[in-house]
């Protein structure tokens, strides 16, 4: 059994934003879409065959969160370690995705994805992203478009053919030559907009004229920017509350827990975001005396890993944090940190890749193998 079954492909046009990840996947004919669905594939070979048939139906429905998963179980399979899927624990009816053996250790591993979006929120996101498509079917041959605000009156899903209608009305009534003229005399500020608006939805967008050269190519997809999204904060918040929903899941248990997580925060995840997730906010203290400042880097005690009470969460051995993109494999980030205050504690010195551990009250990084060496992803390309 294939994720992705041997077939002829004949579709060559990029994914739609409202597209099924997945189905554009096993449609694509791109040179990208092969890449992933061979890598897939190989990694679908090592997954457990009692489980595939249900595996693959759950990775048609929820691509991101099913993919991470199979990253996880080719990620630890790779460094010698076969992983049983849902065994049954001792204490509690629930199952966890994994029992690893191997080594000379066992341990659970539970995975998840970490996002900032709520339920409203993606609907909202998928709502917008229909629309992106609608405008994006606009036959726009002199201009590319920037769509400067976009907002719905209704719950109501506007009306694709009355929106586009509408802009291949109004796109010709402006010279791109023109346009060209007022753009590098007087910036964004003298390209024309176009206004649109029923009972359902307000859009404003201007007009950025397409190099001579581009010019009467109506094919091309016409949506050149997007709106900006801003932000206060990073992805911190979204990935301790990802690791509180499944720190006690599970009950007491016999062997050390490791929880994966995939942060697919649209903030972006870095090393502050993982550190104060897990450690506890980071601020800069320092002296009052104007002759030694004594600056220093100071941790709030609001860390999954302990609060102003003590410890917490201690059932969890480890953490291992992921920002996985697809295109981007190779260079993904990932952070591998022990708990440092486990009931049961996880042998660091049975994995290969980097660590990250608490020494002499210090954080402290031993170094180790990427995750692209483990799996050997420089036999593909992967740079999307």
């Amino acid at each position: 059994m294939k994720i992705f079954d041997n077939k002829i492909r004949t579709d060559k046009d990029p994914a739609k934003h409202i597209d099924n990840t997945y189905d554009f996947f096993d449609r694509s004919d791109s040179k990208k879409a092969d890449v992933i669905r061979v890598v897939i594939n190989e990694w679908f070979d090592n997954y457990p065959e009692t489980d595939k048939a249900e595996f693959k139906k759950r990775f048609k429905k929820e691509f991101s969160s099913s993919l991470y998963e199979l990253f996880i179980h080719e990620l630890f399979t790779k460094q010698g370690f076969c992983l049983e899927s849902h065994p049954l624990l001792e204490n509690s009816s629930k199952r966890p995705d994994f029992l690893a053996k191997g080594n000379g250790i066992e341990f659970f591993i539970e995975v998840k994805e970490a996002t900032d979006k709520t339920d409203e929120e993606r609907a909202l996101e998928n709502k917008t992203n229909l629309i992106y498509d609608i405008i994006n079917k606009t036959i726009s041959p002199n201009f590319y478009l920037n769509i400067k605000s976009l907002s719905f009156k209704t719950e109501k899903q506007p009306s694709a053919k009355k929106v586009v209608r509408y802009l291949e009305n109004e796109l010709p009534k402006n010279n791109p030559d023109l346009t060209q003229v007022n753009l590098e005399q007087y910036g964004y500020t003298g390209i024309p907009n176009i206004h649109f608006e029923d009972n359902d939805l307000s859009l404003v967008l201007s007009l950025i004229p397409k190099p001579k050269e581009k010019r009467g190519k109506g094919k091309a997809r016409p949506i050149g920017i997007y709106p900006f999204e801003g932000f206060i904060g990073g992805a911190d918040d979204s990935i301790r509350s990802a690791l509180e929903k499944k720190a006690n899941r599970y009950g007491v248990l016999e062997k050390p827990f490791l929880i994966c997580i995939n942060s697919t925060s649209f903030r972006g995840t870095d090393n502050y975001d993982v550190m104060d997730s897990l450690f506890g906010s980071s601020s800069i203290s320092y002296s009052t005396n104007p002759n030694n400042r004594d600056e220093r880097l100071d941790r709030a005690m609001n860390g999954f890993f302990r609060n102003n009470s003590g410890p917490k969460y201690t059932k969890v051995s480890a953490i291992m944090i992921n920002r996985l993109i697809l295109g981007h494999i190779k260079e993904g980030k990932y952070w591998f940190v022990k708990h440092p205050f486990a009931q049961n504690d996880l042998d660091f010195d049975k994995f290969e890749f980097d660590k990250i551990l608490v020494e002499n009250n210090k954080i402290m990084t031993k170094q180790g193998k990427t995750v692209n060496e483990i799996l050997k992803l420089d036999r593909f390309d992967l740079n999307f």
